[in-house]
């Protein structure tokens, strides 16, 4: 094994990160395209209508300790997220922008960081390549406009990381500096526990254990700080899981066991998928960068062999990556955002593999990658009549044409630009980049078209219409997330639980448990709204219910008493 103080495998270039001039205009430029129509699509259901709702009861009780959705204890996720959101909500008011806006900020947060630290580790060059790879993947920038929990715990988990791979790197030399990093990367690793669970310190130890063994990099322990990281890492992440646990003591056994242990080893939650199920998500979520993808995890500029005992920030990057994709591989619980985590590490290596390629930069494959998405979205968009169903009629796919057409539109052009002779190079990227970008945001903008299936803002504005006071709601073996946050109010559950049926049993009263008794407060409501399933509507309907039809759409149908 070689010694500490010899060369190591790659040397950290240590550069500051200095993006001035062009580098200013191109993020004030990356913000203002990425923070663009924020809330102009109405909330999506299920994810955005549970995640934008929780949040507002947390701001509307000024209960900050037990998350609660439709009035109802939720231990499914912990609240760092319902914190920033509700804080959000009080600064910005309650809409659908707001509650998106942590998710979106995060988002942005891990392109600079990326930018940062490529810069510091590989280059500046490397840096904003890496940057640029990370706006225009196309998972991660639709799951950065999307309100779910998983671009947050991504982004802490790369802070994390991120300041783990500069302390290593000099770790010999400035020791001093090591340290303080290392316990800034521990803080952040409590935000990923806040923002989703275990999985903020499980991912990072087992990379850093496989990491350390393939590397014969032992001294890395040795400079992790654990003892002060670790306290530090309890000390910001804790308390709330010991105030929740004091004040709710069925959540420990809920949150750690059901939500941890049974959801990753058991099949269920309608979360089940093939063992490939990931690699699709990858390559898919990956595009335009899919080709080049494969290059740099198959060759990534280190020796297959056992390390020399020396930090390898590209070895330990690699190690991430592949961990993060056996790791929800393994899992009986797949779903597509799961694997967000793994983009920021590929954007990282793929900003350096692009940094060392021949100048001027080539796009090649990423160029006809585009451009084969350009022609689909075309067609797609010309003939949006063929995707038609009884859930989303053709008469409400054509609202959305517009919006695809110009997204196919704008990402042609970005071809067109990076196919252009004089444009070649870092131009060529940067026009891939922003197309990419602006493609999402145009399919984004076209989605709230189809706002009225999706989403329950036009089901609440009906309800609302009937007039003050306002009557009671009950949602009837169905529910739909996002409709007391358009209410701005609870409703009442009948025969349903789902996801709910934890809190349902912390309080059975909010519940109807069958047909029956929600007949017979029907029978006794002066005035009542129902909500149905529209495929379940007439399972439910009976000649003596009183009741006249006050809006309908792909997925509900809504009654009214009187």
């Amino acid at each position: 094994m070689a010694t500490e103080s010899s060369s190591p495998t790659v040397t950290p270039v240590h550069h500051p990160w200095q993006p001035r001039g062009q580098g200013v205009l191109l993020v004030v430029l990356l913000a203002i395209l990425w923070f663009s129509f924020l809330g102009y699509r109405d909330l999506n259901e299920p994810d955005e209508g549970r995640y934008a709702e929780i949040p507002r009861e947390m701001f509307v009780s000024g209960d900050w300790l037990t998350p609660r959705l439709n009035g109802l204890s939720y231990f499914e996720k912990p609240p760092l997220q319902y914190w920033a959101t509700a804080s959000f909500y009080h600064l910005l008011g309650v809409h659908a922008g707001s509650s998106r806006l942590w998710t979106a900020l995060m988002g942005f947060v891990g392109i600079l960081w990326v930018w940062w630290v490529g810069g510091r580790l590989f280059g500046p060059t490397a840096g904003r390549y890496a940057a640029l790879v990370l706006t225009s993947l196309l998972l991660y920038t639709v799951m950065g406009h999307f309100n779910t929990l998983d671009m947050a715990t991504s982004v802490w988990l790369m802070l994390g990381i991120g300041l783990l791979l500069l302390a290593q790197s000099r770790r010999v030399t400035e020791p001093r500096a090591c340290r303080r990093q290392m316990l800034l990367g521990w803080a952040a690793l409590a935000g990923a526990c806040l923002s989703k669970g275990l999985i903020g310190l499980l991912i990072p130890a087992a990379t850093v254990l496989i990491y350390s063994v393939w590397q014969r990099d032992g001294a890395i322990w040795r400079h992790l700080h654990l003892g002060w990281g670790l306290l530090l890492l309890f000390a910001l992440s804790a308390p709330w899981f010991v105030a929740v646990s004091l004040a709710n003591p069925d959540f420990a056994p809920f949150f750690f066991i059901h939500e941890h242990l049974e959801r990753y080893t058991r099949s269920g939650h309608g979360r089940s998928g093939v063992w490939w199920y990931f690699i699709g998500v990858l390559l898919l979520g990956t595009i335009p960068w899919s080709h080049r993808l494969l290059w740099v995890l198959g060759r990534p500029g280190f020796p297959w062999m056992k390390g020399d005992g020396h930090f390898d920030p590209l070895r330990f990057l690699w190690v991430y990556s592949a961990f993060v994709l056996l790791f929800f591989s393994a899992s009986h619980s797949k779903l597509i955002p799961y694997l967000l985590p793994i983009f920021p590490a590929l954007a990282l290596l793929l900003g350096r593999q692009l940094a060392q390629a021949a100048a001027p930069v080539a796009v090649d494959w990423e160029t006809r990658l585009s451009a084969i998405l350009a022609v689909l979205l075309l067609l797609g968009g010309w003939q949006v009549e063929l995707f038609a169903n009884a859930t989303y009629p053709a008469a409400l796919l054509r609202e959305s044409r517009p919006w695809i057409v110009g997204a196919a539109t704008l990402l042609g052009v970005g071809v067109a630009i990076s196919l252009w002779r004089r444009c070649r190079g870092e131009i060529a990227l940067l026009a891939l980049v922003l197309s990419t970008l602006l493609t999402v945001q145009a399919i984004s903008a076209g989605a709230h078209a189809l706002s009225p299936t999706f989403a329950s803002r036009n089901a609440a504005q009906a309800i609302a219409a009937l007039g003050d006071p306002p009557p009671t709601v009950y949602c009837v073996n169905c529910y739909f997330q996002s409709l007391p946050f358009y209410l701005e109010r609870t409703v009442r559950l009948v025969h349903f639980q789902g996801e709910l049926a934890f809190g349902i049993r912390q309080n059975p009263a909010q519940w109807i448990a069958d047909k029956g008794a929600f007949k017979a407060l029907w029978l006794q409501e002066e005035q009542a709204v129902a909500l149905f399933d529209r495929d379940d509507f007439s399972t439910w309907r009976e000649p003596d219910l009183p009741m006249r039809i006050i809006h309908q759409d792909g997925r509900r149908v809504v009654i009214a008493r009187r």
